[in-house]
């Protein structure tokens, strides 16, 4: 459930008010395309501001996923809370850094504080430069979903190394409304609005939990940068070399897991799709060697002496394949590899 929520409509939390000059275009003139990036730009303020609610339903290798969502902008804070409806019953509060996942057939919580990766939202690394070198952003015209009346945007890319999405975004509130992840023209994923409303306010109650929690275990996640920790794992820096064109590094960090490891996870992004990579000491998990994928996420891990390097995202096998294998430490000759 987490990968599809954090990966559906990625791109919106991506895009900036300002572009400059508009993309290549392939089939659209040069206004279209500007009008589509706006679209997108316009779409990114809503999908943080807009107050909601309604039913997500997601499609993925033949099943479907349904839950229902509220989101509302609170002094100066970003409030969301998911509830599933079919399959195991899980529900996910969000304020703003703060997420709380609850897995009440476990009875389990799961605390975290990270930069927002909500339903509608991303990271906060993007560059227009970066999505116009790798994108096409097209304005394919007008239609309808969940009885309203939407924009259709398409960001096609210009390589093998990347997905396309196609999206519709609401013509009165430019919130996306669906989003089709997309392979050489054929769908791999469709996330969408079934319902959707946008009242005046939403109360309190709506973003506490529906459980009862009393007796349930409480883990916490804390992610630590780097630069804030000095330690063994600190200094055991790594950087990827002959990086697939366009990716570029976001984020590095290190999390305690355990008392005596630590993971290191460094975030690639191409301005629109993301890669996560994962460095741990070997053991710490079912160890992975070569490619694996579950519907449109591709991964691939690789051992390296006593470290698993795991590299994971929405993005094709032979980028994630790259990544994982032109990762090496810094203080290694590089002409040597690993």
């Amino acid at each position: 459930m987490t990968r599809a929520l954090t990966a559906f409509l990625v791109v919106f939390g991506l895009i900036a008010p300002a572009f400059a000059a508009p993309p290549e275009s392939a089939g659209g003139d040069d206004a279209d395309t500007a009008e589509a990036i706006n679209l997108l730009s316009q779409a990114s303020d809503a999908v943080r501001r807009e107050t909601y609610r309604g039913v997500i339903a997601s499609l993925r290798h033949g099943d479907v996923d349904t839950l229902k969502v509220v989101h509302r902008y609170h002094d100066h804070k970003e409030q969301e809370r998911l509830v599933s409806l079919t399959g195991q019953a899980r529900e996910i509060i969000r304020k703003g850094d703060k997420v709380t996942s609850i897995l009440p057939e476990h009875k389990l919580v799961l605390i975290s504080e990270h930069p927002p990766k909500s339903l509608l939202g991303s990271i906060a690394h993007f560059s227009a430069g970066q999505l116009k070198a790798n994108y096409a952003v097209l304005d394919q015209g007008k239609t309808r979903s969940a009885g309203r009346d939407c924009r259709i945007v398409e960001i096609r890319p210009k390589d093998q190394f990347r997905y396309g999405y196609k999206m519709l975004i609401d013509a009165e509130t430019q919130l996306p409304l669906k989003l089709e992840l997309l392979k050489d023209g054929k769908r791999l994923e469709q996330l969408m609005f079934t319902d959707v409303s946008f009242p005046k306010s939403v109360p309190d109650s709506e973003f506490v939990s529906s459980y009862d929690l009393h007796g349930f275990r409480v883990v916490r996640h804390e992610s630590v940068h780097v630069s804030e920790q000095p330690s063994a794992a600190a200094e055991d820096r790594w950087q990827a070399n002959d990086l697939p064109p366009g990716f570029e590094l976001a984020e590095d960090g290190v999390r305690q897991v355990t008392p005596s490891a630590s993971v290191r996870q460094m975030l690639f992004t191409d301005g629109v799709a993301t890669v996560s990579a994962f460095i741990a000491p070997a053991g710490l998990r079912a160890p992975l060697k070569g490619a694996t994928r579950m519907g449109a996420v591709n991964a691939y891990g690789d051992i390296v002496g006593n470290t698993q390097i795991t590299v994971v995202g929405e993005v094709p096998a032979i980028t994630a394949r790259r990544i994982a294998e032109n990762l090496v430490r810094q203080d290694t000759d590089l002409s040597s590899g690993h």
